[in-house]
């Protein structure tokens, strides 16, 4: 498999919510972190396990659509929008991932909040 097709199966198994599956494409070491400041937001496959557990099977997972993907040879950028069961809130990430070995090794997430546009009806 290529880079694009081992992210592409990792988004799979993420929305099948099959924990194993999902984390066999991630590297033990796996880091991800949040643009523009670059703050760690996990560091180890077993960690980035305990954040998945806590949404997967539940009211709080978001599903992942791809909207768009670009590859170039071991980088891949997705631009994604995460829907929440629960709510229906949705909020786009682009974000880059670094494959080596058949693994994602390093992930980059941009992200940002959808805007709620209600209609206010006036007398």
């Amino acid at each position: 498999m290529n880079s694009k097709e081992i992210v592409l199966k990792q988004i799979e198994e993420y929305n099948n919510q099959d924990m194993e599956k999902c984390l066999d494409y991630c590297d033990d070491q796996i880091e991800v972190f949040l643009l523009p400041e670059g703050e760690t937001l996990f560091k180890g496959k077993d960690v980035l396990k305990g954040h998945l557990e806590k949404s997967f099977g539940t009211d709080d997972f978001e599903e992942v659509e791809v909207l768009e993907i670009i590859a170039l040879g071991r980088y891949v950028t997705t631009i994604e929008k995460k829907t929440k069961k629960s709510t229906g809130k949705s909020r786009t990430l682009l974000i880059t991932y670094l494959v080596t070995d058949s693994k994602v090794q390093t992930m980059w997430a941009a992200r940002q909040e959808e805007l709620e546009i209600r209609v206010i009806d006036h007398p």
